[in-house]
Parts: C-alpha cells; sequence; structure tokens
C-alpha cells in the first residue's frame, strides 16, 4: 500500500494552493448538495454533491485549476500576475472544453494572452466560449491527445506558457500546480462534510486524464488523513483509467474517443494522477453515453423533490455512473452499494449559457 507521502502534489502544495486561491476576491466555496430525493431513487443512505456549476462564474471546477497554474508559472518568472510585463506572455493550452475556457478566463484576468489546441471533434459552443474570452483557438487534426501534444510542441519560445493538466511524464511543475488547485475541492469536501457531522463511504469521480479526480482524492486524504475511496467514471469509448488500472501502466486507448461527455474524450491518463488513481481506486466504471443523457435529463428537473441540478454533459458524468451501478443489481454487489451506503459526487460543469447553444 502506498503511503500519501509518495503522491504530488504534496501537502504543502495543496494547502498553499488552498490559501493563494482563497485569497481571491471572487471565491467562495462551491455548495455542498444534500440530496435525499436521489439516494431514495438509487436506494442508497445519502447522497452528496458538490455542485461546481457557478465556480468563479465559468460554471465548472476547472477554475480551480488553470487560473492557479498560470498565476504560479508567472510567479515562479519573477512576474506579477496582471502587471503589465504579462502582455508579453502567451498561455498555452490543448482542451476538450473546460480546460481551455479557464486558461482563456485566467489569461484574460491576469492580462497575458492566450492560444487553445482543440481537436477535430471539440463541440463548437465551447469552442465560441473560449473564443469569447479572448482566446486564439488553433485546430488539431486529430483527438485530443493529439492537441496535447501539439500545444506542447508549441511550447517552446520564452514567452509561451503551458498551462496543461495533462503530463505523459510526471515531469511538469504546471500540471502539479494545476492538480493542486483541483484538491482544493477535495478539502472543501472534507470540511463540508465535517460541518454537516457527515461522513462518505465513497466517490463516484469522472475521469478524462483524471487530473480533477486525483486532485480530488488527493485534497480530501490531506484533509482527513484517511485515504479515500474511490470509483472512477469513464465513457465505454474512452475509458483510459480503467484501461491504465487493469494494465498497471499509463495505457492509452485507440480511436476517436468520441461521446457526449465531451470533457472525458481522451485516450491516455496524465501520469501523475495515475499513479494516485491506481492507488485510491477500488473500482472502475464504463457508462454510455445513453445513460449519461437520461441522467442529465432527470437531474436537471429534479429528482423526487430534490431542486433542479445545473448541469451538462461532462458535469452529470460521475452522478450518471452511480446511477449505473445502483440500478443494476449485479453491479450493487460488485461495487457494494447497499441501502447504507452514503456517497460523494461532484457536479463538474454547468449548463453552458444559452447564447452558445
Amino acid at each position: 500500500m502506498t503511503g500519501l507521502n509518495a503522491f504530488t502534489p504534496g501537502r504543502d502544495e495543496v494547502y498553499r494552493a488552498l490559501a493563494l486561491i482563497s485569497s481571491w476576491p471572487d471565491y467562495t466555496q462551491s455548495p455542498l448538495l444534500s440530496c435525499p430525493g436521489l439516494a431514495d431513487e438509487l436506494g442508497i443512505g445519502t447522497v452528496w454533491i458538490k455542485d461546481e456549476s457557478k465556480r468563479f462564474g465559468l460554471g465548472g471546477v476547472k477554475a480551480l485549476g488553470a487560473p492557479y497554474g498560470l498565476k504560479r508559472q508567472l510567479l515562479k518568472r519573477g512576474i506579477e500576475p496582471g502587471s503589465p510585463e504579462c502582455r508579453a506572455y502567451i498561455a498555452v493550452a490543448a482542451t476538450d472544453g473546460n480546460h481551455g475556457l479557464a486558461t482563456a478566463w485566467a489569461a484574460a484576468k491576469f492580462k497575458c494572452q492566450a492560444r487553445i489546441y482543440v481537436g477535430s471533434d471539440v463541440d463548437p459552443a465551447r469552442m465560441r466560449r473560449i473564443r469569447d474570452n479572448g482566446a486564439e483557438l488553433v485546430h488539431v487534426d486529430g483527438t485530443y491527445d493529439d492537441a496535447v501534444l501539439a500545444a506542447s510542441d508549441a511550447a517552446t519560445a520564452p514567452n509561451v506558457l503551458l498551462i496543461t493538466d495533462t503530463d505523459y511524464h510526471g515531469d511538469l511543475d504546471v500540471t502539479r500546480d494545476i492538480m493542486a488547485g483541483y484538491a482544493v475541492l477535495g478539502v472543501e469536501c472534507a470540511r463540508q462534510l465535517s460541518t454537516h457531522d457527515a461522513m462518505v463511504d465513497g466517490m463516484f469521480l469522472q475521469c478524462g486524464v483524471g487530473g480533477m479526480a486525483a486532485g480530488c482524492a488527493i485534497g480530501m486524504w490531506h484533509e482527513t488523513g484517511q485515504k479515500p475511496t474511490v470509483y472512477s467514471v469513464e465513457p465505454e469509448s474512452a475509458a483510459c483509467v480503467k484501461a491504465s488500472i487493469e494494465q498497471r501502466t499509463l495505457t492509452r486507448v485507440p480511436g476517436k474517443l468520441l461521446t457526449r461527455m465531451v470533457g472525458l474524450s481522451c485516450g491516455c491518463p496524465s501520469l501523475s494522477a495515475f499513479e494516485i488513481l491506481r492507488d485510491v481506486c477500488v473500482g472502475n466504471i464504463v457508462i454510455d453515453d445513453a445513460i449519461a443523457k437520461r441522467v442529465q435529463d432527470r437531474m436537471t428537473l429534479g429528482v423526487r423533490n430534490d431542486p433542479p441540478l445545473d448541469s451538462w454533459d461532462t458535469g452529470i458524468s460521475g452522478i450518471a455512473g452511480l446511477w449505473h451501478v445502483a440500478q443494476n443489481p449485479t453491479l450493487r454487489d460488485q461495487f457494494a452499494l447497499t441501502k447504507q451506503s452514503r456517497i460523494l459526487l461532484i457536479n463538474s460543469e454547468g449548463a453552458i449559457p444559452d447564447q452558445y447553444l
């Protein structure tokens, strides 16, 4: 069993990120929602949903990662974010949606330029939103993974800052910083659960390259001192975390990776995220687009007497993973779900504003 201190980001990095992010004027903890109607619908004890739909006004958890990563990159160069010097710098990232938006938003906030690389199948609405936040888009003929490589290749000039949450080799400090930003999510969850005098038995967390899920897990672990129990959730067309855990090494899945859960259209995990996930994951769930759409439709209307949830095609994925397991007797047994189970979920994004649809 691997100890917590073996992983990055470490404790000091996580709490440094928390201190900096929580000092921003527009920071507030996202709400932790108790969902008794959903728990009753699924035949389990308690469901908590950490609702990221309004985070920093962007409507997504990625706003915790890219802005912190960019700020750290500027500070490491002796540049004060938002100063006139920032105008000479270009923040570069690859995205299948939310990370690119967060990078563009952060670049505008800190008065940098932004250049975002996108694969062939990124949703046009997401691309329009990134452009409206001031970024230049570069189209790559290929998948998200191809866009990652193209962005990395482009980030060679001294005025280009690579703001990537994907690191296939485990040696990029910016990816580690971005995961530390995501870990703030886990620290918040732990503290909010403590306020409610509540505990959870497991977390169903959606995975693309795994950075958000691993960051959330490591934040919970640092804050509570207890290793969390995680179930990864991925689309059947892009289940690279499941494949990597089964193979016990970073594994790339083939194909075009197409799914309506567009933020999870990733063919290979980030190495630092994978190293955490293979230690905390006790199960790996694969879902299809139909269950994701069905659950999204139900949640946005409200389940039983729960309030409607503002969620979108990627944000709903972890919730859909729990729903899929809970309504299948064989999977309930396999994943040890009972009428007493206490589960934490992340609504990782809200709906795209109407003007982009």
